[in-house]
């Protein structure tokens, strides 16, 4: 399924972003596109989208998950995108989408501390 189709598939099911095989999925995705600069202004909606509406019980879930071996957690993952996203709209001079991942990328930095104590 290509990158176009799994954003129609999520903007149509919202509920998929609380089943975390198919969030997790979207994380890779994600990751590739934001790494790679292929994406257009409505994938980049839709991964700023799905970025801040997470809460933080998700963000436990991947912290408590390793679907990566590269990764100690799946959290990791998710900041691996948020600060792209914040080079990215930094760069477009958005600064009150940096503030809101700024937030999202230090909740979930505390979740990772507080599982490391």
């Amino acid at each position: 399924m290509g990158f176009w189709n799994v954003l129609k598939f999520y903007k149509i099911r919202l509920t998929v972003f609380y089943n975390m095989e198919k969030s997790f999925s979207f994380l890779l995705q994600a990751t590739r596109v934001l790494h790679i600069g292929n994406y257009d202004d409505e994938e980049l909606k839709m991964i700023y989208g799905f970025v801040i509406s997470l809460d933080n019980d998700i963000l436990n879930d991947y912290n408590n998950t390793c679907t990566l071996l590269t990764y100690y957690n799946d959290l990791e993952l998710y900041v691996e995108i948020v600060e792209a996203l914040i080079d990215i709209y930094e760069k477009n001079e958005e600064y009150e989408k940096c503030i809101l991942l700024k937030n999202k990328k230090e909740e979930s930095i505390k979740i990772m501390k507080l599982k490391n104590n």
